[in-house]
């Protein structure tokens, strides 16, 4: 008798305690997320729910949604932060989404704002392009277009499997630190693969033996051709909408970046680079022990 009243106890106890977290939690003020009905409908509301349940539970508050009309005005954004909640531990807002974002911060001095700028390099200013180069009250982050590229470039070499084809890669302006990073992580494993660089699928002429090609940012329409090679894209779209050829995504999406860019605002940090999260789409393709 004493041992069941015992165990019941403890049940209790433990009952209460998950209760308390659970109620910390959502006492907590959240992190909110700035985005449009059409990016949900290309990224998809289950990836939207899926990242950010990692990130809520990563950072022990909610990461929440707040979706805006495509056509929305910059002005009406604040408001729709606001409804979503009145005193939100900090927002993040989408490059394009920086007027908005500046508005906010000038009605609300007192909330974070984080401005997620995307694939730009480390002399780049699109924020400042945006809304005027006072960006002293924000905390404004990029995506690390080196770590990416190198790790692209590792990819390559496993997708390549020993073949030693060519590599072509396709960027949407001339980055030549990346270029030089993806060179890197090829050449990282002992490859010595023949590697093209363009910046426009215009400029594509036909490569034979291909391995491996890298979408970042432009060539798309070199999935036209139905070469069957296997393709690396650095994009944040459904992989249910991609072709077939394609084998790994990297996304540098809000809700991938959320949990770091939060986590360098609490430390103080006004700017930094973040990384992408890389998504092998067909593992089949890939030899097992390369791929890990």
């Amino acid at each position: 008798m004493k041992i069941k009243i015992k165990n019941m106890a403890i049940t209790a106890a433990l009952a209460a305690i998950l209760l308390t977290i659970v109620i910390i939690f959502y006492v907590r003020s959240p992190v909110l997320i700035v985005t449009e009905e059409s990016f949900l409908d290309l990224y998809s509301k289950k990836r939207v729910t899926r990242e950010a349940l990692i990130a809520s539970a990563l950072l022990f508050r909610q990461v929440k949604t707040v979706t805006v009309a495509n056509d929305a005005g910059y002005d009406i954004v604040p408001v729709a932060v606001l409804d979503a909640s009145s005193r939100p531990y900090c927002v993040i807002f989408p490059l394009r989404f920086a007027r908005s974002a500046k508005l906010l911060n000038e009605q609300n001095p007192k909330i974070t704002v984080i401005i997620l700028e995307g694939m730009y390099q480390e002399n780049e200013r699109p924020v400042e392009t945006a809304i005027g180069s006072n960006t002293s009250n924000f905390f404004i982050y990029k995506t690390d277009l080196n770590a990416d590229f190198f790790d692209a470039g590792r990819a390559s070499s496993v997708i390549d499997g020993g073949k030693n084809g060519n590599v072509i890669v396709f960027t949407d302006k001339n980055i030549v630190l990346a270029r030089e990073n993806f060179l890197r992580g090829l050449s990282s494993r002992g490859n010595l693969l023949e590697t093209r660089f363009f910046t426009s699928f215009s400029q594509y002429a036909e490569t034979s033996n291909l391995s491996c090609i890298v979408l970042a940012g432009s060539g798309t329409d070199i999935f036209d051709k139905k070469l069957g090679v296997p393709v690396i894209l650095f994009s944040w779209i459904n992989p249910l909408f991609l072709p077939m050829d394609t084998v790994l995504v990297i996304d540098d999406s809000p809700w991938v970046q959320a949990r770091q860019a939060v986590l360098m605002a609490m430390e103080g940090k006004k700017s930094g680079y973040i990384k992408s999260k890389f998504h092998f789409l067909d593992k089949k393709k890939l030899n097992g022990r390369l791929l890990r």
